[in-house]
C-alpha cells in the first residue's frame, strides 16, 4: 500500500511552508508524490453558475466530475472516511501521500510547531506523532529543524518510500466497508495465487498483468429517493 503521513500544527505553524519544501525534495529525487489537504473551510472550489457542471448539481447530481485532457475535477459530498482508503482509490502507484491535516486520522504525523506561538504541543495528545519539526528542541519525541527540510525529505524517504520498495511485489489489499483490514503475507500470497488462477483461465486479458481491482458488492438494496 502507498505509505501515508501527515503534517499537523496550529494555524500560522509554518505547516503547510515545510510540507511544500518537503514535496518538492522528493519530486526532485524522482518520486512520485500526492498531497491530500484536510480543510473546515466548505465550498473552496466553486462551480460557475450557467457551466455544464453547475446545472448537473442543480438537478441534484449526487456527484459530478469534469475531465479535460490533462485534468480530472470531482464534486462529490462525503462522510466520515478512512484517509488510507481514501489515498488507496486515487494514489495507489504513488511512492508516497502527503497530507496536510487529518490530526485525529491513525497515519503516522510530523508536528509543526513555533515557540513563538506559545501554543501546548501536540504530542502527548494527539495519536502516532513520530516526529516534530520546530525551532527549539522537545523532549520525548524525534526533532527534525524547521530550517532543514532535507531532513525531514530524507527521513520519509528512507523510513517510508524505501520500506514500501522492500516489500514483496505482488501486492494485496483488502478494503471492507471502507476500511482497511490487515492481512498476513501468507494470506495475500494465497488470495494472490487464486485470483491469477482465475484470471489466466479468462480471455481479453492483457499482459502482462500490472494490476488488478476486483470489487464485491454485498446486499445492495434499491434504495429509494425523495423528491
Amino acid at each position: 500500500m502507498v505509505p501515508i503521513i501527515s503534517f499537523i500544527g496550529y494555524q500560522n505553524s509554518g505547516k503547510t511552508t515545510i510540507a511544500t519544501k518537503v514535496v518538492e525534495i522528493l519530486r526532485k529525487k524522482g518520486y512520485k508524490v500526492a498531497v491530500l489537504k484536510s480543510t473546515k473551510h466548505k465550498n473552496v472550489i466553486k462551480d460557475t453558475e450557467g457551466k455544464d457542471s453547475y446545472k448537473y448539481k442543480e438537478a441534484r447530481a449526487d456527484a459530478v466530475a469534469i475531465v479535460t485532457p490533462e485534468e480530472l475535477i470531482l464534486f462529490q459530498k462525503i462522510g466520515e472516511i478512512d484517509l488510507k482508503y481514501l489515498s488507496f482509490l486515487p494514489f495507489d502507484d504513488y511512492d508516497i501521500v502527503i497530507c496536510e491535516g487529518f490530526k485525529h486520522s491513525d497515519v503516522p504525523k510530523f508536528e509543526v510547531t513555533r515557540k513563538e506561538l506559545n501554543q501546548p504541543i501536540l504530542v502527548g495528545q494527539v495519536k502516532n506523532i513520530i516526529g516534530v519539526i520546530s525551532d527549539y528542541e522537545i523532549k520525548g519525541v524525534k526533532n527534525f529543524s524547521i530550517n532543514k527540510p532535507e531532513e525531514v525529505a530524507e527521513f520519509i524517504e528512507e523510513t517510508f518510500i524505501a520500506k514500501k520498495e522492500d516489500q514483496f511485489s505482488d501486492e494485496v489489499e483488502l478494503f471492507v466497508n471502507g476500511k482497511r483490514v490487515p492481512i498476513k503475507h501468507y494470506v495475500r500470497e494465497t488470495l494472490r495465487e487464486i485470483l491469477f488462477g482465475f484470471v489466466k483461465l479468462l480471455k481479453d486479458i492483457e499482459y502482462p498483468i500490472k494490476k488488478m481491482d476486483i470489487r464485491i458488492v454485498v446486499d445492495r438494496g434499491e434504495k429509494k429517493r425523495t423528491p
